[in-house]
């Protein structure tokens, strides 16, 4: 995982600007289209991996309180704020991990039973009481399905689209399961490792598929939507793209969160400049359903309240939140995630599963 160095790098990005002639002025919130706004938050800088030059400004639509850049980087500029990013990794995999022993080999036969289950796949070691033992570890469970994105086991031939692919970690997941899973990603290194391991990726966004429909059963978006420019006529493109009956996974920041009202600035969901758009959850819903999207589900991701706090508070320190300083929350941010995860509204993420009408 890259490794950025601290608050003085993130102010040196800061004091170049951004070239005024790749820079475009949004003139109406991209996500409901409202034209009055307030300002959210001013002189952001990339404090997350320090490669993106300029100071920015965040505003919030009073219409549906989704969040925006004004002036933002154009289309054919903004590739050069992913210089550095976290998709040019791989996890450690499976493969790589020394041999389970105890507690931790009996941990993982547990999780492999879970998912072999629910998901379809053949992991081993495996235990048959995965399944039955899930309902008692809620927090275990809501993370194997979000590496799973929730979707429902696929029938023999299925296909799977999964934009912002990055390095393939998903694909593998979804391959594993028994999806026909095609990756896309504009990042041409993050596209070149995701082939080195052997996943069907391809270089470009859900253009490639420009006058085509109804080619994909489940289309996934992993952290994509607040990247994109123009996010409601995306979605109409996954709508078409989508064949009756198929699905979309959708999984994106929540500009009102819990974290994002508490660490303001330093809220890790902001990344400036990359994160064009934040929604609120209305302003997601009903781009879903302009699009033509039926029956959204809902699926909370409340596992994530620590992870994004911590990285939150390495943020507001000045350090990498991919870094390992400092290791813990202090106790007052431990105290508070023992609260109820309370309304969805609330959560980090929004998290959603929304069909497209059967025949």
């Amino acid at each position: 995982m890259p490794q950025p160095t601290s608050a003085n790098a993130a102010q040196s990005a800061g004091e170049t600007p951004w070239p005024a002639a790749e820079l475009e002025r949004v003139a109406a919130c991209p996500a409901c289209g409202g034209t009055g706004r307030e300002l959210l938050h001013r002189d952001l800088v990339d404090s997350v991996f320090c490669a993106a030059a300029g100071r920015w400004t965040l505003y919030r639509c009073t219409r549906c309180l989704s969040a925006y850049l004004d002036p933002r980087p154009s289309q054919a500029s903004i590739g050069r704020a992913y210089a550095v990013y976290y998709t040019h990794a791989t996890e450690r995999g499976r493969e790589a991990r020394r041999p389970a022993g105890g507690l931790r080999a009996l941990g993982l036969a547990l999780s492999h039973g879970y998912v072999n289950a629910r998901y379809g796949t053949r992991r081993q070691p495996s235990s048959r009481l995965g399944p039955w033992l899930a309902p008692l570890l809620p927090t275990r469970r809501q993370k194997r399905d979000a590496e799973f994105r929730f979707l429902p086991r696929p029938r023999p031939g299925q296909r799977l689209l999964d934009v912002g692919c990055g390095n393939g970690d998903y694909l593998r997941h979804a391959a594993d399961a028994g999806w026909r899973a095609v990756g896309i990603d504009a990042d041409q290194q993050a596209v070149d490792v995701a082939r080195q391991r052997g996943m069907d990726a391809r270089l470009g966004g859900i253009e490639l598929f420009a006058g085509q429909a109804g080619c994909f059963d489940a289309i996934t978006l992993s952290h994509v939507l607040e990247h994109v420019h123009e996010p409601a006529e995306f979605l109409q493109a996954v709508h078409r793209l989508l064949r009756p009956g198929g699905v979309v996974f959708l999984d994106t920041p929540n500009i009102q969160s819990r974290g994002a009202r508490r660490w303001g600035v330093h809220w890790r969901g902001l990344e400036t400049p990359r994160h064009l758009v934040i929604f609120s959850r209305s302003a997601l819903l009903g781009m879903l359903r302009a699009a033509g999207f039926v029956a959204i589900e809902h699926k909370r991701r409340t596992a994530v309240r620590k992870s994004m706090d911590l990285a939150s508070l390495r943020l507001r320190a000045g350090k990498s939140p991919y870094g390992r300083e400092p290791a813990r929350l202090p106790l007052i941010s431990r105290l508070r995630l023992w609260r109820p995860a309370g309304r969805v509204e609330d959560d980090e993420f929004l998290t959603v599963l929304a069909y497209k009408a059967g025949p």
